[in-house]
């Protein structure tokens, strides 16, 4: 292969090739150069055409160099004639031929003879050809070290070639292998020969083919449309749609994220018209999506109109392929690190500054409008409202609370006692519920060895569980009266004073009312909560217990009474009264008081308050205690114990009414359970009955007592058999309550008193008492019991939890400038589409634009070197405008040249050169528009 080729080297010495040239300028096809041959197959020229009309020499004197150069002639397309036909011998008339001046048409790319093997070449003229410079870039120049010299520039992407002379030493001059290869292969690929000098890969392209490429004009690429795009095309209305839709929806989310809507039932799981909660997040965040995809479409849009008509503007800086690149920003923006290299170009501008914001909000709006917009359950301000509560029965009415209580036992099965008996069990459940949590926190505090306080109010409270789904809370009120050291100070013995509040149960059935129409943890996807604050009266029991000595205790034990009917215990030493006994006990009349004792004033006994002692059958054993309900017109039940401890006896007094010291605190909370808490005695409680509920109908100095509460206390007393000492059961709620008495003045800070217990004891009764009562201090209906029952208001301040469209943690208002920036951004981009310019122009930034009008751009010098990677650094703010030829109808891109600076001659193939026979017919709407554009004025 390699001695064919030297060979055909050989043979070639002294033989002149004819390099074909593209430019062609004859107008008319059949004077047209004929290369289709030349490009096939390389012949030596060794005949010439005939000579061409004669020319005089003043018209080419300034054409010619001083050195006059060998040409080859041109060969021209017979239309008779085949295509393959030899090319015709040369005359040197040809030479004149070739230089034709600029006048005739456009200027030519001369071609170029290369002489194998001659190196006595003088120095020739200065051309143009384009060949040449390939050929002075090829590999094989490379490779062998040859360096081409540098000239003067004349053409903006044309480099000057000169005709190096013969050198006196051993020079080097280019092998033709790399000129006459390509034509070998073609002719021995056509034969189907392996080339001996290609590489292997078949897609290579030769230099003549490369030359050819690189060197046609286009003249072919006839606009089709206009740059120009009038309004109300199909584009403008999908581009304005677009951004209307962008800058209305991107407002609403703006304004959205501000107000802060509320959505009530709207969103929720209740029943009627509404969207559920994952349904409205979903929506939400598809419309968020929407938002994001129209605002990067329309703001690449419009910054691709800036870009585009600035590269039409002539006195404008032009367009770099850094400001180009910021489009893929919005769209990419990973691209600022992956392509960083025109982002500090492109940056510090105006546009390049808004881009990047643009890229921030597009990369956190979807972000931001999940955490500013989407719907998601939060707390409102505090609220003054009223609620409604369903009033059927006065507090403590017994009759009530017997019915109320849920049995299947009906009165045709037990008429007398399936309602008691119902009433006894729930008694007995929730008493002995309320007093096995109270003594277990009592635990945990004596184990650990914690101190509590041994003041009242910093000790535990009893609580209560309502519906099994909601803990009541009580609270300790009137303090000042459970010091057992001021008591003894005052008294001179041990008295053990508690007042425990319960909060009103009523509030919860009127906060789950539908009437007043609060959302519910389970219209809120079993997750919502809401806090009421209710201006209503709160049921209190005050538990006294006093220790008395036996014998300040005769007066009130019937067994100590002068001619008393007793009988004898089981017990030694112990009596007890007859069956019967109670009917020595003297009926109530407006004269009989009983007897006298050292405690009337701390009982508040005899005539002076109005009120007669109880007395008791007998006096307790250790470990045991008695009661008595039947005191006549008393609002209180009594209990005696015995402790082991004392010699003592401990005689407890309970009573009952409502208080409007307190107000109702109810948090509901569908993850954590709902709590009902008695607020009370805080001067800055602006919610209890007292501040809140503009009533006037209670003495806070003397409350009334209930005295339903005692018959209501009687029932609960017999379900756990309190009484239980008469008998000398030893019960074990007797044996811990006994446990429990005070045996000095002072309240033990890890034990609970005996008061306490009783009062945690009894506050089931507090509750079953307040149900479905009333929510004032006083009952002012005709009837204790009402059926179907009423609705009474009452004062409440509440806080809700509903779907709304608001951030939750404080730190995501930094998210405000996102939503904002895109609205603002969307505005202007609309005012720019919509007003400020009227239609668009072809956006070149996009890739199949800038494709298609760069490659039918003439090559340029500015970006030379960078077909391989990509341009660098300095490339990217190399500044291009787009400019257009009329004659050609054709638009290019070129660089952007200073007016005030010389201007470059190094042009490849500039806009006026693209001449076509039809030239006056298209300066019409395209040149107008083009004209129109290069003549505006930019602002970005």
């Amino acid at each position: 292969m390699e001695k064919a080729t030297r060979e055909t080297d050989a043979n070639s010495v002294g033989e002149q090739y004819a390099l074909p040239s593209t430019f062609s300028p004859w107008p008319d096809r059949e004077d047209e150069p004929d290369f289709a041959h030349s490009r096939g197959q390389l012949t030596p020229s060794s005949t010439s055409s005939s000579p061409p009309p004669e020319r005089s020499k003043e018209h080419l004197s300034s054409y010619v160099a001083d050195d006059q150069v060998v040409r080859p002639p041109l060969a021209r397309r017979n239309p008779t004639s085949n295509r393959s036909s030899p090319t015709p011998s040369i005359h040197q008339d040809d030479e004149e031929l070739m230089l034709r001046p600029d006048d005739h048409g456009m200027q030519p790319v001369t071609e170029t003879i290369i002489s194998a093997g001659d190196t006595s070449q003088k120095r020739g003229t200065v051309r143009r050809a384009r060949f040449t410079e390939l050929l002075g870039r090829s590999l094989s120049l490379s490779l062998l070290g040859k360096k081409v010299p540098s000239s003067p520039s004349i053409g903006s992407n044309y480099n000057t070639i000169e005709e190096e002379p013969p050198s006196h030493h051993d020079s080097e001059h280019y092998p033709m292998d790399s000129v006459s290869t390509p034509r070998v292969v073609v002719e021995e690929e056509r034969r189907g020969a392996p080339s001996p000098s290609s590489s292997d890969d078949d897609d290579d392209v030769d230099l003549d083919e490369l030359a050819t490429k690189y060197e046609r004009p286009p003249l072919d690429c006839y606009s089709r449309r206009d740059a120009y795009t009038k309004r109300w095309s199909w584009t403008f209305i999908v581009l304005a749609s677009l951004s209307v839709y962008s800058t209305l929806l991107s407002g609403l989310w703006l304004f959205t994220s501000i107000y802060q809507p509320r959505y009530g039932r709207g969103i929720s799981d209740s029943e009627g018209w509404k969207v559920a909660p994952s349904t409205a997040t979903l929506l939400c965040t598809l419309i968020a999506k929407t938002i994001e995809m129209t605002f990067v479409t329309v703001f690449v849009a419009f910054v691709g109109q800036v870009l585009t008509r600035r590269a039409f503007v002539k006195k404008s800086k032009g367009v770099t392929l850094a400001e180009m690149t910021m489009r893929n920003w919005v769209i990419q923006p990973g691209s600022l690190l992956t392509y960083w290299e025109g982002v500090p170009f492109a940056a510090t501008t105006v546009l390049g500054v808004l881009s990047l914001i643009a890229t921030i909000c597009t990369m956190f709006f979807t972000t931001a409008s999940d955490a500013m917009v989407s719907p998601k359950l939060k707390f409102g301000a505090w609220e003054s409202r009223s609620l409604e509560g369903l009033v059927k029965a006065s507090y403590a009415n017994p009759y009530y609370v017997q019915k109320a209580c849920s049995t299947p036992i009906d009165l045709t099965m037990d008429i007398n006692n399936s309602a008691p008996s119902c009433l006894d069990v729930q008694y007995s459940g929730q008493s002995y519920h309320n007093l096995l949590t109270f003594m277990g926190e009592w635990h945990a505090i004596h184990e650990n060895g914690s101190a509590t306080s041994d003041h009242l109010s910093g000790r535990p409270v009893g609580k209560h569980n309502l519906f099994d789904n909601t803990t009541l809370v009580s609270s300790w009120i009137e303090t000042e009266y459970g010091d057992p050291k001021t008591n003894f100070a005052k008294y001179n013995r041990v008295v053990n004073n508690v007042t425990l509040a319960m909060p009103h149960p009523g509030v919860y059935s009127a906060a789950t009312d539908p009437r007043n129409n609060i959302l519910q943890p389970d219209d809120l996807a079993g997750v919502g909560e809401y806090m009421i604050r209710a201006s209503v009266v709160s049921p209190v029991v005050n538990v006294m217990c006093v220790n008395m000595s036996p014998d300040e205790l005769k007066p009130l034990v019937y067994t100590e009474w002068p001619n008393a009917r007793v009988r004898n215990t089981d017990v030694p030493n112990q009596s007890a009264g007859v069956e019967d006994w109670f009917n020595d006990v003297p009926a109530p009349s407006d004269s009989e008081w009983l007897n006298r004792t050292v405690a009337d004033d701390i009982f508040r006994w005899g005539p002076k308050y109005q009120r007669r002692p109880p007395v008791f059958q007998l006096f307790p054993i250790n470990y045991n205690m008695i009661t008595n309900t039947s005191v006549w017109m008393a609002p209180d039940i009594y209990v005696l114990a015995k402790s082991n401890y004392t010699t003592d006896y401990t005689l407890c007094q309970l009573e009952s009414w409502v208080t409007p010291k307190c107000s109702t605190e109810f948090d509901v909370s569908g993850i954590s359970g709902s709590f009902m808490r008695a607020h009370c005695e805080d001067p800055t409680n602006t919610n209890s009955y007292e501040a809140g509920s503009g009533e006037t109908d209670f003495d806070v100095l003397a409350p009334t007592l209930s005295l339903d509460w005692r018959n209501l206390a009687d029932q609960w007393r017999l379900s756990m058999d309190l009484n239980g000492g008469v008998q000398n059961n030893n019960a074990s709620n007797a044996r811990i309550m006994t446990n429990l008495i005070l045996t000095q003045s002072s309240l033990n800070p890890r034990l609970p008193s005996m008061a306490e217990a009783l009062a945690v004891l009894a506050s089931s009764t507090l509750v079953a008492g307040a149900q479905s009562s009333t929510y004032r201090a006083v009952w002012d209906y005709p009837a204790v019991d009402i059926s179907p029952g009423v609705y009474e208001a009452f004062h409440v301040t509440m806080k809700t939890q509903e779907y709304t469209s608001s951030h939750v943690m404080p730190w995501q208002a930094v998210f405000y400038p996102v939503l904002g920036s895109v609205f603002i951004i969307n505005l202007g981009c609309l005012f720019y589409i919509l007003v400020f310019r009227s239609g668009l122009v072809s956006d070149y930034t996009e890739p199949q634009n800038l494709f298609a009008v760069s490659i039918n751009s003439p090559a340029s010098a500015a970006l030379a070197g960078s077909c391989g990677h990509g341009p660098d650094s300095k490339e990217m703010v190399v500044p291009w405008r787009i400019g257009y030829s009329a004659a050609a109808n054709h638009y290019f891109l070129e660089e952007a040249i200073d007016e005030k600076k010389p201007p470059r001659t190094d042009s490849m193939a500039s806009g006026s050169q693209l001449l076509s026979p039809h030239g006056s017919r298209h300066r019409t709407r395209n040149w107008d528009n083009y004209k129109r554009l290069s003549s505006s004025r930019t602002w970005l």
